[in-house]
């Protein structure tokens, strides 16, 4: 049966208001009423729904200026905005290694140099941008955008990672000397099996209390034993203790024995023998079938431990009668399985997470992949009407704890207004995209779709366009040496922040050869969420 079930409003940081309406033309701000501003022949009012927003501003690859990121622009005083871009510092540096005896320092080759944003204008879109130094110690020009930078060296191992003060763009220091090997916290000690066997091949990394790395992996000897070079007066840290991270889920541990190894956080190095409780391996296996009880071939079947004091994934492929066999270690774990994708996005869906205590020498699990959601829905615009065709609908279902962002087969609108999706279940953000000369801004809703019963079409829930607030503005810059002028080409794109913080873009528009931009944002508040039923 087709029907859909009623709207969850989801929260949001904007308050909602009445609509904007009308845009009178005009050819200057003294025809406008106040606090309205002519702008590109209309008189533009502020925002009456979408409130603060931040704005980033990136000018062509191949322009002397830098990008922009200006958090906190109020929509409810005016629409229009203009935007200045400076030049970025432009710099290289050396990273040398104090020495321990003499005053002269010693270049430090190969070491990885990092910079990231100190306080980016949109959490979620920090800048990080990246060099590494020559055998003379040197990295070349880094472009790093004015403002504050953390800075974050990792010399070759077994040097500890260094982390200088916070650099101005202001007032940069590039030259980064490390600390004397001989002032550095030095820790050794022996990994050991509960038994009393040592744990070789592990790799072992120093942490502190917020998970930041303190030192470079290392990884265990023979006879377990390993040691750590620390920043100088380190006394608070514990260890983070794993697989090498190129063996982890698939490559034979050195020790066939010990695979697969789980890995172990916070083990406090509270004594020089460290004692890691292994638990016996088990073996996870069974076989993938489609909703018919026909097998699946080819289908990823993943596994995550759940709740253990450690923490496993490994993950392998169906064979040819569906069946599937991974190498676990005792515990509780969250297992799907993924069918390939097909070319039209049919096929059976994802299993969805299935939880398991693995205790047995050998435990079964069968998986059962559920037929695809088949749906449709209708797209209207702020007035009501059905809109037109080639209206983009890309929906993306939401990662969960095993699987990635997948990516459902969706269609655009026909001239009807109509569109159609063929997905997995689960909890999917839908993006509309209208047509350039529709007016009209992209919309973002959130759809949770069940699994069906019964293989038809189902009824999705009506998505409203919101009603369109134009913004624009100008941008411009002076490079080096160079006057204030117009920046072209240079792309505006406006952003939301949703409840958990993360940016939500609403909007984009390219300046023109004048440094104008016009860019069509939802004037409501964002996002919206829908649950559809069996």
């Amino acid at each position: 049966m087709k029907r859909a079930l009623p709207f969850l409003l989801a929260l949001c940081a904007c308050s909602l208001r009445d609509p904007r309406v009308g845009s009178p033309p005009c050819t200057s701000t003294a025809q406008c009423d106040r606090p309205s501003v002519c702008f590109l022949g209309e008189c533009r009012g502020h925002s009456s729904a979408l409130t603060l927003v931040a704005a980033e501003i990136r000018p062509a690859n191949d322009s002397p200026l830098g990008v922009l990121q200006q958090p906190g622009i109020d929509l409810r005083t005016s629409v229009l905005n203009d935007f200045r871009l400076v030049p970025p510092l432009v710099d290289g540096g050396t990273v040398m290694q104090a020495p321990d005896v003499g005053t002269t320092a010693a270049p430090v080759a190969g070491a990885l140099i990092t910079f990231t944003d100190h306080a980016p204008g949109i959490p979620d879109r920090a800048q990080q941008i990246t060099a590494r130094t020559d055998n003379g110690g040197i990295f070349s020009s880094v472009r790093l955008p004015q403002g504050t930078w953390d800075v974050l060296v990792q010399p070759p191992a077994p040097l500890p990672p260094y982390r200088p003060a916070t650099l101005s763009t202001a007032a940069p220091a590039l030259s980064l000397t490390l600390p004397r090997v001989g002032s550095l916290t030095q820790f050794q000690a022996a990994l050991l099996l509960s038994d009393g066997g040592p744990l070789p091949g592990a790799a072992v990394t120093a942490v502190n209390v917020t998970g930041e790395t303190l030192s470079a992996t290392t990884t265990a000897l023979a006879d377990g034993g390993f040691s750590l070079y620390l920043p100088p007066g380190t006394s608070s840290y514990a260890l983070q203790v794993g697989p090498p991270s190129d063996l982890d889920g698939g490559t034979p541990f050195p020790a066939a024995a010990l695979d697969p190894l789980p890995n172990y956080d916070n083990l406090l190095p509270t004594a020089p023998s460290i004692s890691v409780t292994l638990p016996p391996t088990a073996t996870l296996g069974g076989k993938v079938s489609d909703a018919t009880g026909a097998p699946v071939a080819a289908a990823h079947v993943y596994a995550r431990s759940d709740g253990m004091p450690w923490s496993l994934s490994r993950s392998t492929t169906t064979a040819a009668d569906g069946t599937y066999a991974l190498l676990l270690r005792a515990g509780n774990y969250v297992v799907e399985a993924a069918p390939a994708a097909t070319a039209d996005g049919s096929g059976p869906a994802v299993s969805g997470e299935i939880g398991i205590s693995v205790t047995a020498a050998v435990t079964s699990l069968q998986l059962t992949c559920p037929n695809k959601v088949f749906g449709y829905g209708l797209i209207v615009s702020p007035g009501g009407s059905n809109v037109s065709a080639n209206y983009q609908v890309t929906a993306t279902r939401l990662a969960d704890r095993l699987l990635t962002a997948r990516t459902a087969s969706s269609t655009p609108t026909n001239s009807s207004g109509l569109w159609h999706i063929i997905a997995d279940p689960g909890r999917y953000r839908l993006e509309v995209v209208p047509p350039a000369d529709s007016g009209l801004p992209r919309k973002i809703v959130q759809i949770e779709l069940l699994p069906q019963t019964v293989p038809a079409e189902i009824l999705l829930p009506l998505i409203v366009l919101s009603p369109p607030l134009t913004v624009g503005g100008t941008v411009h810059g002076a490079p080096p040496g160079g006057v204030d002028a117009p920046v072209a080409n240079a792309t505006v794109s406006f952003y939301a922040l949703d409840a958990n913080g993360h940016g939500i873009l609403l909007g984009s528009s390219a300046t023109d050869s004048k440094g104008l931009y016009k860019a069509i944002l939802p004037d409501v508040a964002q996002p919206l969420a829908a649950v559809i039923g069996r």
